[in-house]
């Protein structure tokens, strides 16, 4: 009984310990909004030609992408949460 409350203890102790490690975790990283704009100034015109063009083609490209942004970013806002 007392070797079953100690393991219960240590799983709620690592428990917490890592709900603090990964929630007071802090990011240095400096987003900007005219990022592509200053490196690649024709970044979005070609990304925009190369999109309508596949649309064009195929009426159902619009809808994939939207689904694959959707995903991706849906996956990777739930991942940066828990890590």
């Amino acid at each position: 009984m007392a070797a079953s409350n100690r393991s219960l203890s240590f799983c709620l102790f690592m428990t917490t310990v890592a709900f603090l490690v990964v929630f007071t975790g802090t990011s240095s990283a400096q987003l900007s909004t005219t990022f592509y704009s200053k490196c690649c100034p024709k970044l979005f015109s070609t990304v925009r030609s190369v999109v309508q063009s596949a649309v064009s083609k195929e009426r159902r490209m619009g809808a994939s992408l939207v689904r694959l942004f959707f995903h991706d970013c849906f996956v990777n806002v739930q991942f940066s949460i828990l890590f």
